[in-house]
């Protein structure tokens, strides 16, 4: 087991972990268009290649973590932001998972970044519990609501 940075042998299933990624994140609302991803990952690879780190298991790519440097417009904070993790089916639930996260913090840290951000869908139990483990304390929650209905329409 090796994490490494990502390649551009990776791409293609890098591209089908996001689209999966997007789907648990966004539902309907999904980006599910592979060349749409294949694309970001391409230009993300270009400035981010550093943060994009893949669990490479017997020479194939078997999980993806990306993480971005960020800066706090107004208070000119620097953070890392968690962007994305997956690790492919037969993988979940093993040392691998952890070898993956473990990697994320320790470059973050490298960076001298002091915090670390990570968003998750509500529904993302997994995620959600891999946050917890590692320490992340939740401190926002996005409330949407979609009872609005058609313009002229009946309110409840």
């Amino acid at each position: 087991m090796i994490i490494r940075q990502i390649e551009e042998r990776d791409l293609a299933e890098v591209a089908k972990w996001e689209r999966e990624i997007s789907k648990i994140s966004f539902g309907e609302e999904a980006i599910t268009d592979l060349a749409f991803h294949l694309r970001k990952l391409e230009k993300a690879m270009i400035r981010e290649r550093s943060g994009m780190l893949v669990l490479d298991i017997d020479g194939c790519a078997a999980g993806w973590m990306w993480m971005s440097f960020r800066v706090n417009s107004v208070t000119q904070e620097t953070y890392m932001q968690f962007r994305s993790f997956y690790v492919s089916e037969p993988y979940r639930g093993t040392a691998g998972v952890d070898e993956l996260f473990a990697a994320g913090i320790s470059f973050a840290k490298q960076t001298g970044a002091q915090r670390i951000v990570g968003h998750v869908h509500v529904h993302n139990l997994p995620m959600r519990t891999l946050y917890k483990k590692y320490g992340f304390m939740p401190t926002h929650l996005t409330m949407e609501y979609s009872g609005c209905g058609i313009a002229g329409g009946e309110e409840p």
